[in-house]
């Protein structure tokens, strides 16, 4: 998605990460997903030790980022099987919601595995959809 995405919820945030120096950006990162794995309640060793090396700035630890990204398919494909069974009635929207929203959590703590400006804009574009509220998502990446 990166930067289109996250202007439209707050193009204010876009100017500071673009204005920021790489440590305040990686902090802005690095609370946005904590918020996300919290609201969300993911709990898996994968993403403890993925959000440990968002923490420690430990970039390319090898296959981390495939682990993350092999999780976040699996959420993906979870969510998507409990939206077909909203669908037809078997399920409730509340069931697909939490499932969305932690996929879209550990999908944003894969994207703060890359140190890149535009891995940034795509972890805090998915937080925002995991932490799903706006003035929370506002509030965690106050500079």
């Amino acid at each position: 998605m990166t930067q289109p995405g996250l202007t439209q919820i707050s193009p204010e945030l876009v100017d500071l990460l673009r204005q920021s120096p790489d440590e305040t950006r990686h902090r802005l990162v690095e609370r946005a997903c904590l918020l996300a794995v919290q609201r969300t309640k993911v709990a898996d060793p994968k993403v403890t030790e993925a959000l440990d090396a968002i923490r420690s700035r430990s970039f390319g630890i090898e296959d981390l980022r495939s682990r993350i990204d092999d999780l976040t398919q699996e959420l993906d494909e979870a969510a998507w099987d409990i939206q077909e069974r909203v669908d037809t009635g078997d399920a409730n929207r509340d069931e697909y919601r939490r499932a969305f929203g932690k996929a879209r959590a550990v999908a944003a703590v894969g994207f703060a595995l890359d140190d890149s400006l535009t891995a940034s804009f795509d972890s805090l574009y998915e937080a925002y959809y995991a932490i799903d509220n706006r003035d929370d998502f506002l509030r965690a990446v106050a500079n």
